[in-house]
């Protein structure tokens, strides 16, 4: 005659997820939630160790020193996940950069009556708006100065990203 199965040995085999090792928690009243929060791991990570045979003996020694989940046990754990600040996307402030500035450097793609090709001229002032499409700026290059609508300047001159007001001059 065999003896009935023992109450205090789990089957292997459970009917829940996670095993005998979730078994052991849920009878000291543990939820796999809060059991993970305790111990510092994922659920996933309780999850993942519970399936892996190599690895019982180690959790079921740190299952049986957790003490017996208390009503107060699971307020502190309930507590101290609605005191985590949730992670809020951060809204994308967007900086509007002018795309030219007084100072900018400039060189003639083509030659104009105030650079010849390839020589270097710098803006001097701007005027109006690229958002309305009026934008005009003062080019100063070695035959003089003049103001150009953006598409002409466009047709003229490239930028090449320096600034003379802050890199100490055309050279």
């Amino acid at each position: 005659m065999t003896a009935p199965p023992s109450s205090i040995q789990p089957t292997l085999q459970s009917t829940r997820k996670g095993g005998f090792l979730a078994e052991r928690l849920r009878t000291k009243g543990w939820s796999i939630r809060d059991a993970a929060q305790y111990l510092g791991v994922s659920r996933q990570r309780l999850y993942t160790v519970f399936e892996d045979p190599g690895r019982a003996r180690l959790w079921e020694c740190a299952i049986a020193g957790i003490p017996q989940c208390s009503p107060q046990i699971k307020e502190e754990l309930r507590t101290a996940r609605t005191a985590k600040q949730k992670l809020k996307p951060i809204r994308e402030v967007v900086v509007e950069r002018p795309e030219f500035e007084v100072g900018d450097e400039v060189v003639a793609v083509r030659s104009s009556g105030l650079a010849d090709e390839d020589q270097r001229a710098h803006i001097v002032r701007l005027r109006g708006s690229q958002k309305t499409k009026d934008l005009q700026l003062l080019v100063q290059g070695p035959e003089g100065e003049e103001w150009l609508p953006e598409k002409t300047f466009r047709y003229y001159f490239e930028s090449t990203g320096l600034n003379i007001k802050r890199s100490g001059g055309i050279r």
